[in-house]
């Protein structure tokens, strides 16, 4: 399955695509959505449209002569030399093409009468979020995503369009201790711990879980790892042993297995993390048996990714560098796909 449009992506394609094109917080929505669990319905302006835009409009070039005037001695007026760049975009209009397949989505989303409201928000490496609530209108609904441009332009960022739900109740509940704020029904309360169960069970880590009730109906609106949860991990777990690219997410811990050269026929057993300098096509059939991937380089492009992330749905990490000298057969480690962190040690269920 191939995605429809690198510029565009619908909710629905969000799994089979590349994680930096759509960002960390909108990328876990997407597997939300895999997870068949109901999540507002949208698309995501991939950051890819963005450099695009800025390519076709030329804006890019102001931003990079822009960098080229920024020195020491004029740290305290950077922000004055960016405001040309930030009124460009703002000002500019979007490349024909880019605004048809735009408009496309919008009117798909909001529906024929272009009334129903939006809200739209950014989704970024980091976590930071720009987000704009009842957005109703097409003129108004691109200005927005230009303002949020128009803020991060340095780091293009993908942009989450999704139709606002008129909560009747929102709340928030952690995936280890399942306690809500006791005005939903049994049925309800139900629901949302199936919910949860399944969203701790993709993702190991006990999850914060946001939610909204609207129309008797629940939602997950946003998930965010629990940092400070305390007890689900031994102390040397918290040891960062490499940080990679993350390809694939999820969260394994197993015993790893160390691939240098070439091989063919090789068997892979189940629950082995295996560790090798490159992806090779002898090896995918073996793969598939593995709990986890770390690849030592990165993946040559984009088709590649798309379609090992098809192939293969396990957590995987790129971009290690040297992980195949610093990682040794039998060590037990933990692939954390979604931050593309490798952790000494295991989980302690």
């Amino acid at each position: 399955m191939a995605l429809k449009s690198p510029f565009i992506i619908n909710f629905s394609e969000i799994e089979i695509t590349n994680q930096e094109l759509v960002g960390n917080k909108i990328y876990e929505l997407g597997i939300i959505k895999k997870l068949n669990i109901p999540i507002p319905n949208g698309f995501v302006v991939t950051s890819k449209f963005f450099q695009e835009f800025l390519r076709l409009t030329k804006i890019d070039k102001k931003i990079k002569n822009t960098h080229a005037m920024c020195r020491p001695e004029l740290s305290g007026s950077v922000d004055k030399l960016f405001q040309p760049v930030q009124q460009a975009i703002l000002e500019t209009p979007i490349p024909q093409d880019l605004a048809v397949e735009l408009h496309r989505a919008y009117r798909q989303l909001s529906g024929s009468l272009k009334n129903h409201p939006l809200n739209v928000s950014s989704s970024s490496i980091d976590n930071r979020s720009i987000i704009f609530s009842d957005i109703s209108g097409d003129a108004n609904f691109v200005l927005k995503i230009k303002q949020i441009w128009s803020e991060i332009f340095n780091d293009p960022v993908a942009v989450a369009v999704q139709k606002e739900i008129k909560p009747g109740i929102t709340g928030r509940i952690s995936t280890d201790n399942q306690i809500t704020n006791g005005k939903l029904t049994k049925e309800q309360m139900d629901k949302l711990f199936k919910y949860c169960d399944a969203i701790q069970k993709y993702f190991y880590f006990p999850m914060s879980v946001e939610y909204a009730l609207s129309n008797d109906k629940i939602y997950v609106t946003r998930i965010n790892p629990l940092t400070e949860t305390h007890g689900y991990v031994k102390k040397d777990f918290q040891k960062i042993l490499a940080k990679g690219v993350p390809v694939y997410p999820g969260i394994v811990t197993g015993p790893v297995r160390v691939l240098i050269g070439k091989h063919k026929n090789i068997a892979i057993k189940k629950g082995e993390i295996v560790v090798l300098s490159a992806p090779e096509r002898s090896l995918f059939t073996a793969l598939k048996n593995a709990k986890a991937v770390i690849f030592d380089s990165i993946l040559p492009n984009s088709l590649n990714k798309t379609l090992y992330k098809k192939d293969f749905k396990i957590p995987t990490v790129e971009g290690i560098r040297n992980a195949t000298k610093i990682i040794h057969n039998g060590d037990i480690v933990t692939v954390n796909g979604l931050s593309g962190e490798i952790y000494f040690g295991g989980l302690v269920y």
